[in-house]
């Protein structure tokens, strides 16, 4: 092969690497958007909720991120729930609280299927699980969008919980892998099929990173979502929405993970 030839395929497979590849979004840009997304926190949001502020939780625990609301209140520290949340705030609260505990008709009366997966994942290793849960999470994982992203989170905290092992459900957690690596890569259609279609991609992002398959994040989507900051350093939940604290908490986690890609995991769940 020609020294000319060499070099060109050298080229060609480097712009595959960038385009198939982790992200390579140079660090100084990833850790200003960050900060810009902490800032708009800092100034713009009241309190913590129990929709995003574990999300804080988890990453002060993994990386030391601190992070305050508007007061400076770590938010980390869940405040008062908010308006819609404020019947399932109990349940949510073991996501960082080890000691919180839910009664099972608790859980079967929240509205939202997705919710009754995820606040069953928080508390198996207590109340246990039905015995098609694999079952359960693989339906809404096909399902799409924020059933999809809400499965394999709740795959993870069934894991972290004990009361599956990471082997029963390792090949549910490789197809949950391929199906949000479809999603992100269908970032314009999902943004405009959905009201809070920017948010529900973030958290597939956010979700590669959960299972262990951050490589699989393009540097095109790193692109994409710096592009996307809001002036006041927020995310959207959708196109036209303003920022919005949960799109940004997410936005937050994904951006620390490419800045520290070498830190060790770490569960979400603190064990009882």
């Amino acid at each position: 092969m020609s020294a000319g030839r060499r070099l060109g395929r050298l080229v060609l497979l480097a712009l595959l690497a960038g385009s198939l590849g982790a992200g390579c979004a140079p660090p100084d840009r990833l850790a200003a958007a960050r900060a810009r997304a902490l800032r708009y926190f800092a100034t713009r949001v009241a309190a913590s909720d129990p929709s995003w502020g574990s999300i804080f939780d988890y990453l002060h625990r993994r990386f030391g991120l601190e992070a305050v609301d508007a007061r400076g209140r770590p938010l980390r520290l869940p405040g008062a729930p908010a308006g819609a949340r404020a019947e399932i705030a109990a349940i949510y609260r073991r996501a960082w609280d080890p000691a919180a505990v839910a009664r099972p008709e608790q859980i079967a009366s929240l509205a939202s299927p997705i919710d009754r997966i995820t606040a069953s994942a928080l508390h198996c290793d207590r109340l246990g699980l039905p015995a098609d849960w694999e079952g359960v999470l693989r339906e809404a994982s096909r399902a799409g969008a924020y059933a999809l992203t809400h499965a394999a989170l709740a795959s993870q905290w069934t894991v972290e919980n004990g009361c599956r092992s990471f082997v029963e459900l390792a090949d549910l957690q490789r197809e949950q892998i391929a199906l949000l690596e479809a999603l992100a890569a269908r970032r314009e259609e999902t943004i405009a099929a959905f009201e809070a279609g920017h948010d529900v991609w973030i958290e597939a992002l956010a979700m590669l990173h959960y299972l262990g398959a951050g490589e699989r994040v393009r540097s095109a989507w790193l692109d994409a979502l710096l592009g996307a900051q809001r002036p006041d350093g927020g995310f959207a939940r959708g196109r036209e929405d303003r920022s919005d604290p949960h799109a940004t908490a997410l936005a937050v986690w994904v951006l620390t993970e490419r800045l520290e890609p070498d830190r060790p995991p770490a569960p979400w769940l603190t064990p009882r």
